[in-house]
């Protein structure tokens, strides 16, 4: 049973690394007024493709950042908010 155990504890391990992987790069994308990270970079650092990180992470990541800097996304492009989120 240890060895089932351990197996959890390590998917919900890799399970948080990738949330957190999901909302840096919304945070590098999103969040960084008119000069965002870009593409190739940030392909590079984690392992995917150009245009695999265009699609990298998604809405939900987006608001969550949002709410964990206290601010909205400066990304070009218009969102609405989720619903039940407030923007002040």
């Amino acid at each position: 049973m240890d060895a089932l155990l351990a197996l959890g504890n390590a998917h919900a391990r890799k399970e948080t690394a990738e949330t957190e992987i999901r909302q840096l790069r919304a945070y590098s994308r999103e969040f960084h007024s008119d000069r965002p990270y870009k593409l190739e970079p940030l392909a590079e650092f984690s392992g995917m493709s150009v245009s695999g990180i265009r699609t990298a992470y998604k809405d939900a990541e987006i608001d969550t950042v949002a709410h964990q800097v206290g601010r909205k996304p400066d990304s070009r492009h218009t969102r609405p908010p989720a619903v039940g989120t407030t923007w002040s």
